[in-house]
């Protein structure tokens, strides 16, 4: 019985754990390019939309978005951090925050 608990907990964790934060697009060693700063936004997803390739979509365009306004040219956004901010559970709705460096390449 205590077996199946733990079982049971341990996965209820993975399961939650799992769409908490993330990080996408990171910006490698040989990258050559001029980072110009840093952008952040909020967004909401749809809790039946909640996997990660839909988070890290979202999170890039929403960066993108924003540096767009605040940097001229060829830009581009790298180093995405996202993280769940809270959600609204009668409506299925979550927020997001996300974090990411402007690039120039």
């Amino acid at each position: 019985m205590k077996a199946m608990r733990l079982l049971g907990c341990l996965a209820l964790m993975g399961i939650l754990g799992s769409c908490v934060t993330g990080q996408y697009m990171s910006l490698g060693r040989n990258d050559n390019a001029e980072i110009l700063g840093s952008v952040s936004a909020d967004f909401t997803i749809t809790g039946s939309f909640r996997y990660r390739k839909v988070i890290n979509t979202q999170a890039y365009m929403n960066l993108l978005a924003e540096a767009q306004k605040a940097y001229p040219g060829n830009i581009d956004v790298r180093d995405i951090s996202w993280a769940v901010g809270g959600g609204d559970s009668a409506n299925n709705n979550y927020k997001y925050t996300a974090v990411g460096k402007v690039i120039r390449n």
